[in-house]
């Protein structure tokens, strides 16, 4: 029999998945069917899934009460978020810690929308402990791309982890650390029923599509991409926002970018006249009848080490669906996207030279119909069971892992009693900030009821001295 492999999906399963969900789910399957003898369970946090059809794995919920059981019954587990203790009760198990973005430029982000002061400083530092237990606890850490793959063995040789014995054992790391990027859908696109052309209010089968596939969180920057469709004044194109609160996720997506693209576009005129916002999370399997139903995509962002270091998984249906798309300049699919003329690359914050790249893209319809032939030819490479090449090794390899739990386990007990010093030291800030809020809440509330109580006996005085009607 083959290895027994536990997947712990952090995000959402089933049908209204985001990248995460979408990345474990692929996981399962490639490893069910190219690791001999394998047996797979995929676990997510939430109770709403299906099973595959086929049974190739199995699924179901995790949880912290049977996460010990779990771990107990398989032989290597897989999550981006490995919880550290499992180490100590089974050190013998194999880790996979799948870091397929680079959480630390990630989190400086998150942070800067909902924390300040000093209670930003210590997430920044809690994050960091977290992302370093994580380093520390894996036999095997995969990324999305070579950039993330160099950032993380910087973080591994600064942590330690990179020993001589490690380095012996592979001088290449590749057994250690390998980049495995998000894959595409299996299938190919085909023609459908329609899902927002001549359906969705607004949308006629004429015009002329943009659409912008995913949610809208705090590095991405849809103003520019508002001002630039300002800019060209054209009535027959129409923008569609696709995705806004992340399943499972609460506030994401719909946070500070989301409701300022919302009041730049109603302040534009702009608003469900030819801009359009999708409020909830659209479905995995109905997300490919809008990309192939677009006349193109766009995305932009701001270009930093987030933007670096990042891989756009939002990127990849459009590549599935041959959709040329738009983006900013800085990140590793941006470069490919000017390398093999899969759309065009404009700069940040520079609406005139988006309005011009739309143009181009939606009006010339040879060099459109070059960019969905180069999209054509890149999907044989971004195959799943090609892209996780690299776990399916790790999973089928029984050699020992090259750097030796012996090594990395006094590190890891230093990090996980770090970790809850400073977990401690957040909660305390975050809990006063809490009671705070709920002051201010309070206040505000007091204050609106004294106003409306004013209000009220202003009312009755003027009734009051009001002559009487005549008869």
């Amino acid at each position: 029999m083959g290895p027994r492999i536990l997947i712990l999906a952090r995000g959402h399963l089933g049908s209204h998945m985001s990248a995460p969900g979408i990345r474990a789910t692929a996981q399962a399957r490639v490893l069910a069917e190219h690791v001999p003898g394998a047996r797979v369970t995929l676990a997510g946090p939430n109770a709403e899934f299906e099973e595959p059809a086929d049974r190739a794995y199995r699924v179901l919920r995790w949880s912290n009460r049977n996460l010990l059981q779990l771990v107990a019954a398989h032989d290597i587990i897989i999550s981006s978020g490995l919880p550290p203790h499992v180490a100590a009760f089974f050190p013998w198990k194999r880790f996979v810690v799948d870091l397929f973005s680079q959480y630390a430029m990630e989190w400086m982000e998150v942070g800067r929308q909902h924390h300040h002061g000093y209670k930003r400083h210590a997430w920044v530092q809690r994050t960091r402990t977290i992302l370093g237990m994580q380093l520390t606890l894996a036999d095997f850490v995969l990324t999305c791309n070579e950039r993330q793959r160099d950032s993380y063995v910087g973080m591994m040789v600064s942590l330690g982890l990179i020993s001589p014995i490690a380095y012996d054992n592979d001088p290449t790391l590749r057994r250690y650390i390998d980049s495995a990027p998000h894959g595409i859908r299996s299938e190919l696109p085909e023609p459908g029923r329609n899902v927002f052309r001549g359906i969705h209010p607004g949308f006629s089968e004429t015009d002329r599509v943009i659409i912008w596939n995913g949610g809208i969180i705090q590095w991405y920057d849809p103003a520019t991409l508002l001002e630039a469709l300002h800019i060209l004044g054209r009535n027959d194109i129409k923008l569609l926002f696709l995705g806004a609160a992340y399943p499972g996720i609460k506030d994401l997506g719909t946070g500070v970018r989301f409701q300022d693209a919302k009041a730049i576009a109603a302040r534009n005129g702009q608003l469900d006249r030819t801009v359009f916002f999708e409020e909830g999370w659209v479905s995995h399997e109905t997300a490919k009848r809008y990309v192939q139903e677009a006349d193109i995509s766009v995305c932009s962002y701001f270009d930093n080490l987030e933007t670096r270091y990042s891989h756009r998984t939002r990127f990849v249906d459009l590549i599935w669906a041959e959709l040329p798309f738009i983006c900013t300049h800085g990140d590793v699919l941006a470069e490919e996207v000017a390398k093999n003329t899969w759309g065009i690359v404009v700069p940040e914050e520079d609406p005139e030279a988006l309005a011009r790249a739309i143009e181009k893209l939606i009006d010339d319809r040879e060099f459109h119909a070059r960019c969905k032939a180069n999209l054509a030819a890149a999907r044989a490479s971004l195959q799943w069971d090609v892209t996780m090449a690299p776990l399916i090794r790790f999973c089928a390899d029984e050699r020992p892992p090259v750097a030796p739990k012996w090594e990395r386990f006094p590190g890891l007990v230093q990090r996980v009693f770090t970790y809850v010093l400073r977990r401690a030291v957040f909660q305390v800030l975050d809990n006063r900030d809490k009671r705070k809020d709920r002051e201010r809440d309070r206040r505000e509330k007091a204050a609106e009821r004294a106003r409306a109580a004013r209000q009220a006996q202003t009312a009755e005085g003027g009734e009051a001295g009001m002559p009487a009607a005549r008869g």
